[in-house]
């Protein structure tokens, strides 16, 4: 790995200047070493503001660019782009003294817009819209630029999937009402002033009252105690043959993948890129994995995201 990082450096000298700052960043874009990098970073002062590129040292492709009104970083002031693995732009806009302001866009990884929203000194304004991957629209907002707003969501056959009120931009208030693809009632929920959940009732298809228990959104979860020893028996064995082919170093997979109602997992994908069939082993692994417990809506099973870092290291 030592080399492949000088490689990746002499690559990105282009780019950078006597003035510049350059740092190494993990997968979660915290600060890193060489050994666990995943992002390279060049910081450079523009008169009296700070222009930030990071790249995926794996991809080369640029992963964000952005200006700060800070040296550390932590206060967006001007135009900001995120980018997808595969290059394709994830989200742009505009930053002022650390709030968004301004139309930001959000794109699909096919390059397909899928969110639309207008913030004014960080709170949303006006009309939001967003779509699925198919078109059909997702969502439709209207805020009035104080946290207080009213939602819409269609399921992604253009039934209504959901409606109700915001406060302070993220709580929810008062009522909201959800509904089944076929249109029947799937579940109610009241809010509290401050933003709590005080009583919710969920339903199936058929219209029949479901135990409250089943009301609460459950994320998607495996044991971790069997989930840690199918990732050290599969990995194993791929360590040992990487090491026989004269491959050392530390590494950190990254994968993405679904978790399916029934709790198989599918379109696993990798976000790093060692080469050597890196990837591919650990991916390989993953589709022998053990059933998940599905995350649930209202009692009704979906599907759900996750992205995980496989750590591990090959010797000689």
């Amino acid at each position: 790995m030592k080399h492949l990082f000088t490689s990746i450096l002499i690559f990105f000298s282009f780019f950078s200047s006597s003035q510049s700052r350059e740092e190494m960043f993990d997968h979660a874009f915290k600060p890193a070493n060489t050994s666990n990098g995943y992002y390279y970073a060049v910081t450079e002062k523009r008169d009296s503001i700070w222009k930030r590129q990071a790249w995926n040292i794996f991809t080369k492709k640029m992963y964000m660019e952005g200006w700060y009104k800070d040296d550390s970083c932590k206060i967006g002031h001007g135009p900001f782009k995120w980018y997808h693995s595969n290059g394709y732009l994830y989200s742009t806009g505009e930053y002022v003294n650390g709030y968004k302001d301004g139309i930001w866009l959000e794109y699909n990884e096919s390059g397909q817009l899928k969110d639309s929203t207008n913030f004014i000194a960080g709170r949303r304004k006006g009309i939001g819209l967003s779509w699925h991957d198919n078109g059909y629209p997702a969502d439709s907002t209207n805020f009035d630029g104080n946290g207080n707003g009213v939602q819409v969501k269609w399921h992604d056959d253009g039934s209504v999937s959901a409606a109700g009120y915001w406060m302070e931009d993220t709580l929810n208030r008062g009522k909201w009402k959800y509904y089944h693809r076929n249109g029947t009632l799937m579940a109610t929920e009241d809010y509290d002033a401050a933003g709590k959940l005080i009583v919710c009732n969920c339903y199936d298809e058929k219209g029949i009252a479901l135990d409250t228990s089943f009301c609460r959104e459950k994320e998607a979860v495996v044991d971790l105690q069997q989930w840690r020893r199918f990732l050290e028996r599969g990995l194993q064995p791929l360590v040992e043959q990487k090491a026989v082919q004269g491959i050392t170093g530390h590494f950190t997979v990254l994968l993405r993948f679904i978790v399916n109602q029934d709790g198989s997992l599918s379109e696993i994908k990798p976000l790093t890129n060692y080469g050597h069939g890196i990837e591919e082993g650990v991916i390989k692994i993953f589709k022998n994995a053990p059933i998940w417990t599905p995350a649930s809506i209202h009692g009704k099973k979906v599907k759900s995201y996750h992205t995980q870092p496989v750590t591990f290291m090959i010797v000689n």
